[in-house]
């Protein structure tokens, strides 16, 4: 896998990445502080630290432990137990695409994905395999990424055993020196890596890959893109893998990052012992620096093609800050907040006018980034229907040059003070239970980037001490500073669906009206109250029972509604909560299939009836809250996550979205503005034309199934909305889950309060409608439906989907996942291994849980058009040697070990508790399904999925379908 890395952005991380602005002058104190800040970031130390922190007057996190063998290996390592008996393991190679040269645009990316191609001790095809017998599986826990400056390796471990993580290291070893790099297996990668290449090419990726072109002016990003080009990627030799290798792989250019439910100090032994023995051969070679982006300029240029989104980006590109200023110091990062809070004002006023209906633009923000070591960009992207770029352009430049002219207000700025304020409460809040991936790749991207990996509570220390001393006055000249140069040198962009003739002086003529307008200050806008904080007597408890072997507890209100807690330790201070109220999608009008989007659309924008979400926005400023709505096939659902000292107003924000919806018309311009945008581009892909096409195909034209056309999602019948709502939500049964970290009396305190005070509600009941069932999956023929997508030509899809007969036993169920699994073993083993004829292809199994005898499972191929066929018979050979033979006992055991090993690594998961207690109530049957799951996977055979794979794959019974490119 590539990815693009070439920017740092400023985000609401400053504390934890710093960034900086020469032109921003923040008072630190006293004279002795400034001498302080400054020797911090001249200090000579920079220059041949190992780690950031030792040269930094930054405080590390002092829970990990950094070092670095005698051969230069640096690494990281922390014990930590979020989720217990597991780690994770990284290996940062300092080598991407910026250090090949013209002849070998590509290797480096190619030999990551040789990486998994046989090395000194693992024989070519097997390190895959050894890692699935462990228990881990590929894509998900198993995986490398290549950008323009490093690659990355990681292994998800499913436990922290001597064995695993000596087996981890070990593999880490052999990639790191010992790959063979054999002549055969990179002539059969080659089709994979062309196959990766073929499906990222897609209209946005494109339209991506020229907005870089844009922005870096002269540094040839686009020339160096991790992914290479076709003709290195068919001609590169051996000879070129190993010097790149043996140049570019080196102990003093390899960063390990190891967490995980060990001692600290174990672990480094282990490190120790996997590479202390490694040397360098031959001359290692400097780094290669981006440079050359230089703009001293306007310039307006455009980019056109019909499957993308239009889109307009103003920016100023400036030379790059002193180095000193980069630094990460105490000083930097507090020099960065003015600026930080300077755009979060800004984009605040752009999502009002948005959230208002007040916007021509469909969506707008600004920010700041640097692009490597070579400049830094402030741009404003601004994005709105074709035919409405100018105006959509106008309106939010004008914001932006008012924002400079005139500033922003006290009241603007408290918001976002207290935004931001509260997320470093929260992190310090939450530390203890930080789970290990994200721990890892944090470690490894402050690396990455020089950055000290601070602590939670010192990141909340330094805020408070320099937040007070920050003002509004600050935070304008900061944005000032950054737009400096908007009227000698922008720079316009333009990426549309629509060609307009003579675009740079279009887009000039565009800038210069727009800065001819004089724009007044903002009216301050009047506070309000929040409207939902009363509701009336708290509802009495009626039953209470406790489910001991889950550990829940089950309450019913007076008024019928129902709550069950469950307290867990897996995330401290944080309280998740799910909502179930009323009937959901199954009782949508079945010919009204552009209902689901705009109901799913409308309800979330338009706020409460009393406050619109741009006032709910300013109301929760510095409040943990917020509500997510989702129409399930049984039910609508409200979602949220908060902390203890917000659980009060949260259950009263969730009670206001399930009573009082706002259903606001002026939410609907943006919405169909949005739909307009996007709507006819959803072919441009093969994956985006299957999800059209392919659902009718499978249940013969169910009227549910129909994708609608543009002018149905567009036409909203706002009463029709709040009619189905009244019906449906608004007095339908209730039914809480609360999974957390969280005091019992506090929690049943506030439901009672708010939903326990409402009107008495019936009981929960699964109510689908018989007709929203009529439906049974198309037969199978041997020649495939067509479907055609609007995207490149030379791009298509396999699909294969193979019915199954009745999976109305949760036996079964499991028995399908294992076999689906199984199916992905083989197709990734044949498809990408043997034959290069793909690069990612995958099986998954769809058994809906109120229609027993309709379920299928299904493989995707992405192809070139002229191997479709090919490919089909590779996929239906893989299937049919399953019925035949049945799981080879290693097949087997390779799909079972990543499940059993999640089997208890999901129970730390507040999630997969939360899915579990929403309707433990209403559904007590889905208990007893989750009570056999783990005895039913342990006690499963390879007899038992083979019996299934007899069943199912069946050739006669075969659904195929191609995607390809229209004639």
């Amino acid at each position: 896998m590539f990815v693009i890395r070439y920017t740092l952005l400023l985000s609401t991380a400053l504390f934890i990445i710093g960034c900086t602005d020469p032109a921003v002058d923040i008072e630190a104190g006293d004279q002795t502080e400034r001498v302080q800040a400054d020797a911090a970031a001249n200090n000579p130390l920079w220059e041949t630290a190992d780690f950031a922190h030792q040269a930094s007057d930054l405080p590390m996190d002092e829970d990990i432990t950094y070092g670095r063998l005698p051969n230069g290996l640096r690494y990281a390592v922390m014990e930590n137990a979020t989720p217990s008996r597991t780690a994770t393991l990284l290996m940062r190679v300092d080598a991407g695409s910026l250090d090949e040269t013209d002849a070998t645009r590509g290797i480096a990316h190619f030999l990551e994905h040789m990486a998994f191609n046989g090395s000194e001790n693992i024989p070519e095809g097997e390190m895959t395999k050894r890692l699935e017998r462990l228990g881990l599986s590929f894509g998900a826990d198993t995986n490398a990424s290549t950008s323009f400056d490093q690659t990355i390796y990681q292994l998800e471990l499913p436990e922290t055993t001597d064995e695993m993580l000596e087996e981890a290291l070990f593999i880490f070893r052999e990639t790191a020196e010992k790959l063979n790099l054999d002549p055969d297996a990179i002539d059969r990668e080659r089709g994979v890596i062309l196959a990766e290449k073929r499906a990222r090419n897609s209209p946005g990726y494109r339209a991506a890959i020229d907005g870089l072109r844009f922005s870096s002016p002269g540094a040839d990003l686009v020339e160096k893109l991790p992914i290479g080009t076709v003709e290195t990627i068919e001609n590169v030799t051996p000879e070129d893998f190993r010097a790149f290798y043996s140049e570019q792989y080196r102990p003093e250019d390899t960063f390990i990052v190891l967490v995980g439910d060990r001692p600290a100090e174990q672990m480094v032994q282990m490190i120790d012992a996997a590479f202390s023995d490694w040397v360098s051969v031959g001359e290692g070679v400097a780094d290669v620096k981006v440079t050359g982006i230089t703009v001293d300029a306007p310039r307006y240029e455009a980019f056109f093609d019909p499957e993308i989104t239009s889109r307009v980006t103003l920016s100023v590109i400036s030379p790059p800050r002193p180095e000193a200023r980069e630094r990460d110091t105490a000083a930097n990062r507090a020099a960065e907040l003015p600026l930080y809070f300077a755009y979060a004002m800004l984009n605040r006023r752009y999502a009002k006018r948005v959230r208002t209906g007040e916007a021509v633009f469909t969506g707008a923000g600004a920010g700041t980034s640097n692009t490597f070591e070579a400049a830094r960009t402030s741009s404003l992207s601004v994005s709105a229907e074709h035919d409405a770029i100018a105006p959509a352009f106008q309106q939010a430049e004008r914001e932006l040059r008012r924002a400079l002219v005139h500033g922003f207000s006290q009241a603007e700025l408290d918001e976002q003070v207290a935004n931001i304020r509260k997320s470093y409460e929260v992190a310090v809040q939450t530390s203890p239970t930080r789970r290990t991936p994200n721990l890892a790749r944090n470690i490894l991207n402050a690396f990455a980037n020089e950055q000290v990996m601070t602590s939670a509570a010192s990141n909340l220390e330094r805020f408070v001490s320099v937040i007070d001393s920050i003002t509004v006055e600050d935070a304008e000249d900061a944005l000032r500073a950054a737009w400096v140069g908007l009227e000698e040198r922008p720079q316009v962009y333009l990426q549309s669906d629509t060609v307009i003739e003579d675009a740079p002086q279009f887009l000039e003529d565009m800038l210069r009206e727009s800065l001819t307008v004089e724009l007044p200050p903002l009216e301050d806008a009047e506070s309000v109250e929040f409207a939902y904080a009363e509701w009336g007597t708290p509802g009495e408890i009626v039953s209470r029972e406790t489910i001991e072997d889950l550990g829940f507890t089950a309450l019913r209100f007076e008024n019928n509604v129902r709550l069950t807690l469950k307290q867990t330790p897996y995330e401290t201070d944080v309280i998740r909560i799910r909502v179930r109220s009323g009937n959901g999608s199954a009782h949508f009008d079945l010919d009204n299939t552009a209902f689901p989007t705009q109901i799913g659309s409308i309800i979330p924008r338009s706020g409460l009836g009393a406050h619109d979400t741009d006032t709910l926005a300013t109301l929760t400023a510095g409040r943990t809250v917020g509500v997510s709505r989702g129409f399930g096939q049984e039910a609508m659902t409200l979602s949220a996550t908060t902390v203890p000292d917000d659980l009060e107003l949260q259950f009263q924000l969730l009670a206001a979205q399930l009573t009082d919806p706002g259903f606001r018309e002026d939410v609907i311009p943006n919405f169909q503005k949005q739909v307009r945008q996007v709507w006819s581009k959803f072919d441009s892909t093969p994956s985006g034309a299957a999800g059209i096409a392919i659902p009718a195909i499978l249940t013969q034209g169910h009227p549910s199934s129909r994708h609608p056309d543009e002018s149905e999602v567009v036409n909203v019948d706002l009463d029709a909305i709040k009619q189905w709502y009244d019906q449906n939500v608004r007095g339908g049964a209730i039914e809480i889950a609360v999974v957390g970290d969280f005091d019992e009396a506090a929690t049943i305190d506030a439901v009672a309060a708010t939903f326990g005070t409402l009107e008495a509600r019936p009981d929960p009941v699964v109510d689908i409608p018989a007709e929203a069932l009529d439906y049974s999956i198309t037969p199978g023929r041997m020649r495939p439906h067509r479907v055609s997508h609007s995207g490149e030509p030379d791009t298509a899809l396999v699909r294969l989907y193979w019915p199954v007969p009745d999976h109305s036993s949760p036996k079964t169920d499991r028995e399908l996942s294992i076999l689906t699994d199984a199916l992905g073993l083989e197709l990734t083993e044949r498809l990408r291994e043997q034959e290069g004829a793909t690069y990612s292809p995958s099986a998954w199994v769809s058994l809906p849980e109120h229609k027993p005898d309709y379920g299928y499972i299904a493989a995707s191929v992405e192809a070139a058009p002229n191997e479709v066929d090919r490919v089909t018979e590779l996929i239906e050979a893989a299937a049919a040697d399953l019925a035949r033979d049945g799981l080879s006992a290693d097949v087997f055991d390779r799909a079972m070990k990543p499940v059993l090993e999640n089997l208890e690594t999901s129970l730390e998961n507040n999630n997969f508790w939360l899915s579990l207690a929403d309707e433990a109530q209403s559904d007590p049957a889905s208990l007893d399904r989750y009570r056999t799951r783990d005895l039913m996977f342990q006690n499963m055979t390879a007899s038992d999925v083979s019996k299934q794979a007899e069943a199912v794959f069946d050739v006669s019974r075969a659904v195929r379908i191609h995607v390809l490119p229209e004639e």
